[in-house]
């Protein structure tokens, strides 16, 4: 796991490319402190460079990507600068140095390939040699044999961006579910590519902003980053299962999608035979992408809640772990746990069944409403966006105690939800199919097992109701209705909300389209992708390289989508598929559990305890801002938090972090 950056200078104009790329690459540092490298490129020469956080063994090598020069002390022109800041996890020599290069094709990655060495044995059949051990060679021949076609091969996760010098163009891709970030920003002047968004802003007269249409959804509808623009206006991401390339002789860029995830529209009548083969590969394909995710020469340590996703992960890993002794597992699997002071929303006492079990040193995070104030600045900058929940910090301490114990890669359970169907909105498009399709027996039994589900009869019809709103009233009426039943309307200036009408939904995610439809829609589209990035910020702040079985092993996800969601919700229990398959495994009362939480926080518990810091700082900060009422919100701050108005709350919560992200970027 790494930072990665590039920058192309698309005219003649002046722009001092080593100092912006290394400003670039500096911004990152968190998530690469082991090693620092840049490659830039004019039409005359290319240049090698380090810093002052370049692997002293990778100066002055034989290997043709080793860094010659201090970037400081580049003064040519330059119109391609490629940088890399490493997390050695795979080959932690100076062979695998990056920018790394063979025969004039350059590679600077992100992430994991994780059937690296199956490509390996592959590659070298056909007649490539290797140099290094790492699986960003791999990677770089792979592209060299197969050219763009290479990424239908990777196993893993991946952000990066290859300069193909002979046909003077660059290719970029990100992995298929959004694992690991890319984000781009391009105007007449450069076009640029980063790990993170703070690095883009080290730009020199950029045209970055405020996405304003980005901060209606965060503070009116809780939502963050639903479409390719940023919170920052004019930085995009690079959507997931997508690649760019930019031609230089052309001077175009194009951006294509080079994978779709297809699944199973079928309700098909339950047929225990195949459950029972169902079950048995799933069992089978979870052992592998666990077994496959253990590669390292570095430890590996487990995230544990105690939810079903996790546990899954750290009893199976344990069970591995019997079969053949790991070095980088240790003799006791390391886990570590967030927690606090409530009984409702502490899982301790779960993720302890599952210690006890499986003999794991366990390690526990604890988490506090004035820890979370005073760690509240950092967690934001890191983000890059404001924070939407106080879950965000559980994670984030989580990943601070596993580098904190030396553990710099964690595997977590991040996914699992979006696989099997751990959600309420997943029973009530369920539901709605049954009734669609007749499937009147069926939806008897569901109900009838309610009790076993994260959902109830109230919520579906809820969702029946809030769908249909969206069906049937016009633009204007979904905004009349949402300020008379959400608490920040009176809140936002009118003119604001008037300019946003059309993001408004009601029905949000309860979409009623049917289970798997639903599945493969959190899982292709934003949903899952904002969560891992919400990961991936909280892991790399700490320089941990997290890893998510259930998010990118690509055997295991296809093997789930092409099963009917019969067998995914069964007599009212979620995630049926993986609590069969991990009979025997894990510990009864965990495979039984009901409930759903997962980085839980008592949210409404901390916000009363920190409400007067809340109220300081929106008072110190408001003046920034011209889209909230923040003079009416302080007016009715007592009210709000002397009662129940949770959404109020919350609202406050996030305008809140919305004044510190704008504080922290200038915004």
């Amino acid at each position: 796991m790494c930072g990665i950056t590039a920058i192309v200078r698309l005219t003649d104009q002046q722009i001092h490319l080593p100092q912006v790329i290394q400003k670039m690459t500096d911004a990152i540092r968190h998530r690469g402190p082991d090693d620092e490298g840049y490659v830039l490129f004019n039409k005359q020469e290319q240049c090698c460079a380090g810093g002052k956080d370049t692997q002293l063994t990778a100066w002055n090598t034989s290997f043709p990507y080793s860094p010659k020069k201090d970037i400081k002390e580049l003064s040519d022109d330059y119109t391609l600068a490629i940088g890399h800041r490493r997390l050695s996890v795979i080959d932690l020599s100076e062979a695998a140095h990056q920018p790394m290069c063979m025969d004039e094709v350059w590679i600077t990655l992100n992430g994991e390939i994780y059937n690296y060495i199956e490509l390996r044995n592959e590659l070298t059949a056909l007649g490539y040699q290797f140099k290094s051990q790492s699986d960003t060679e791999v990677l770089l021949k792979a592209y060299q044999e197969w050219g763009i076609d290479c990424l239908q091969k990777l196993n893993g996760m991946w952000s990066f961006v290859i300069y193909d010098k002979a046909r003077e163009l660059l290719f970029g891709s990100r992995d298929r579910f959004g694992v690991k970030p890319l984000y781009y920003y391009k105007d007449e002047q450069v076009l640029a590519f980063a790990s993170e968004h703070k690095a883009l802003l080290q730009i020199p007269n950029n045209k970055i902003g405020i996405n304003e249409s980005a901060v209606f959804d965060f503070l009116f509808l809780s939502q963050i980053e639903m479409g390719i623009e940023s919170f920052f206006k004019n930085v995009f991401e690079l959507m997931p299962s997508h690649y760019f390339i930019y031609d230089f002789k052309l001077k175009s860029f194009t951006i294509d999608r080079y994978y779709e995830l297809s699944f199973n529209h079928n309700i098909e009548a339950f047929d225990a035979h195949k459950q029972l083969e169902y079950t048995r590969q799933t069992r089978k394909l979870i052992h592998k992408a666990i077994d496959i995710r253990l590669r390292a020469d570095i430890p590996v340590g487990f995230c544990l809640s105690g939810g079903i996703d996790s546990s899954s992960i750290v009893c199976m890993a344990s069970e591995i772990s019997k079969e053949h002794h790991l070095t980088q597992l240790g003799d006791h699997l390391k886990t570590f746990t967030a927690v606090n002071k409530t009984d409702e929303y502490n899982e301790a006492h779960w993720a302890e069944m599952v210690v006890n079990q499986t003999g794991t040193d366990w390690i526990k995070a604890h988490c506090t409403a004035e820890d979370m104030m005073q760690e509240l600045e950092k967690i934001i900058y890191h983000q890059d966006i404001p924070l939407l929940h106080s879950s965000t910090y559980a994670q984030y301490k989580v990943m601070q105690a596993a580098a904190t114990n030396g553990i710099h890669i964690l595997i977590d359970g991040q996914g699992g939800d979006e696989l099997f169907a751990g959600y309420p909105p997943f029973y009530s498009a369920h539901y709605s199919d049954l009734i669609c399709k007749l499937k009147w027996k069926t939806l008897l039994a569901e109900f009838k097992n309610i009790d076993k589900s994260p959902t109830s009869l109230a919520i579906y019809g809820r969702s029946l109701v809030k769908y249909g709103l969206d069906k049937i009233l016009p633009e204007k009426a979904r905004l009349q209705l949402a300020k008379l039943i959400k608490p920040e309307a009176k809140y936002l200036n009118a003119d604001f909300v008037a300019s946003n009408t059309a993001n408004i939904s009601f029905a949000g995610e309860y979409q009623l389209i049917g289970c798997n439809p639903l599945l493969h829609h959190y899982f292709a589209n934003h949903y899952l992708k904002n969560l891992l990035r919400w990961e991936d910020r909280c892991s790399m702040t700490f320089a941990v390289e997290s890893r998510t079985p259930f998010s990118d092993d690509i055997a295991l996800i296809e093997y789930i989508f092409s099963i009917s969601s019969t067998y995914k919700i069964k007599n009212g229990w979620s995630k049926s598929l993986l609590r069969n398959a991990m009979q025997g495994i894990l510990p009864d009362a965990i495979k039984n559990r009901t409930d759903k939480m997962g980085f839980s926080t008592p949210q409404q518990l901390w916000l009363h305890e920190i409400n007067h810091e809340m109220k300081a700082k929106i008072t110190a900060l408001h003046h920034t801002d011209h889209f909230v009422n923040a003079e009416r919100l302080l007016n009715d701050w007592d009210a709000i938090f002397s009662g129940n108005d949770t959404k109020a709350q919350d609202f406050a919560w996030r305008y809140m972090n919305y004044l510190i992200w704008k504080e922290i970027f200038g915004k």
